[in-house]
């Protein structure tokens, strides 16, 4: 019933477009303000927390659709979802670049945030897991390699474009690209289930639940997720400010912050050599732990700022990878997008919250306030990772015995 089994070069071809697709869309979005938000708000005098609050409507956007398009992956039209989000993306960044007046610009974002729900991470793995079943765990973390470059590549590129030609101009390239490269891929590149359902029977698809075993590993795995997007998401907009707070200059800061993409490229590639050596789960409860460390490190700030983004990228791109396979390993390719679908939708909308929150807090308390809190928050995680793996291992020796 799968596509593609045995077939190597076929199989090669179709990861690698859903893994180019994915560095540029994480690129454009979710790692965008990182270098233009302090250009957007000299350039138009809209205060910080509005131009971050675009963002974090457009994740509350995000959330709202997520539901609707985990059936839609679930059912196997995985393919034609990114390619809609393509140009959801394009036309998101387009309006962005000519908004004359904060309300179009944050009406740019709130397109954006559909674009999000249909073109990112959670789509990508479930098109992944439907085309190639329970083997898509090599798969998924090949994805997650492509994905990992996005801040290398998009943080240096939007500084150098905005330097020379503006951040409007800047947002029209980033359209472009999806438009030129990303709708070509998904179009043409990524291919249909065998089995997939008929795009008029989705609507009426049965709710998917979780059952037994499953319910306590999929609020933990809920919790996690939750958790340690709030942190990539106050990261990916606040990691120069945080680190020029601890004594770097600013060109210092975003010279080091190129290290967190090929620090998850190496962890993601330990994943795929060695990692399936051990379960999934036991992963995910490495890649908290490192998150945590590299946030520890970079208190420390000065020479402690590189290892600490080393380990802070290489945990952050484990558990990136591993909120795909654990799921997958747990609920199965059919019923892991739906499912997901479901549980992003609260963790999305924690997600939207943070950079507000986090910037209110800078304004209020100052960065080393900041970085204590995603500290705590980080070892919250970490004791939610751990009941994962117990539950997880729970649930699979209770199959196996079956």
């Amino acid at each position: 019933m799968r596509f593609l089994e045995g077939l190597d070069i076929r199989r090669l071809t179709v990861v690698s477009g859903l893994g180019l697709g994915q560095m540029i869309a994480f690129g454009t979005s979710l790692y965008l303000l990182t270098a233009l938000s302090g250009p957007i708000v000299a350039d138009t005098g809209w205060r910080l927390e509005w131009v971050v609050g675009g963002y974090s409507l457009g994740i509350l956007v995000s959330a709202a659709a997520s539901v609707v398009v985990g059936r839609y992956v679930g059912a196997g039209w995985g393919h034609r979802v990114l390619a809609v989000s393509s140009v959801l993306f394009a036309m998101g960044l387009g309006i962005m670049a000519v908004a004359p007046a904060l309300w179009l610009y944050v009406a740019g974002w709130c397109l954006m945030g559909v674009a999000m729900a249909m073109g990112l991470y959670d789509v990508a793995f479930g098109t992944a897991g439907r085309l190639f079943g329970q083997s898509a765990r090599a798969s998924i973390i090949q994805i997650a390699l492509w994905g990992g470059f996005a801040s290398t590549v998009f943080w240096p590129l939007s500084h150098a474009l905005e330097g020379v030609v503006g951040w409007r101009w800047t947002l029209a390239v980033f359209a472009g690209i999806h438009l030129a490269v990303n709708l070509p891929l998904y179009l043409f590149v990524i291919p249909k289930p065998v089995d997939a359902t008929a795009a008029g029977e989705v609507r009426h698809l049965r709710p998917v639940k979780p059952q037994g075993l499953e319910g306590p590993i999929y609020i933990a795995l809920g919790l996690v997720i939750t958790l340690e997007m709030s942190l990539v998401a106050v990261m990916s907009v606040y990691m120069h400010t945080l680190l020029s707070s601890r004594g770097l200059a600013l060109e210092t800061a975003v010279a080091l912050s190129v290290l967190v993409g090929p620090s998850q490229v190496v962890a993601r590639l330990t994943e795929l050599t060695i990692g399936r050596r051990w379960p999934a789960y036991l992963s995910l409860c490495l890649g908290v732990v490192g998150v945590a460390a590299g946030l520890v490190l970079i208190l420390f700030g000065g020479v402690f700022s590189a290892p600490a983004l080393v380990i802070y990228g290489a945990g952050l791109g484990v558990v990136s990878v591993t909120s795909g396979t654990v799921p997958l390993l747990v609920f199965g390719p059919e019923r892991y997008p739906p499912l997901m679908g479901r549980l992003r939708r609260v963790s999305l909308v924690v997600q939207a919250l943070a950079p507000a929150g986090a910037a209110w807090i800078l304004t209020a308390s100052g960065a080393s306030a900041l970085l204590y809190i995603l500290l705590a928050i980080a070892s919250m995680c970490l004791v939610a990772a751990v009941f994962l793996a117990r539950w997880s291992h729970r649930l699979i020796i209770a199959r196996t015995v079956a």
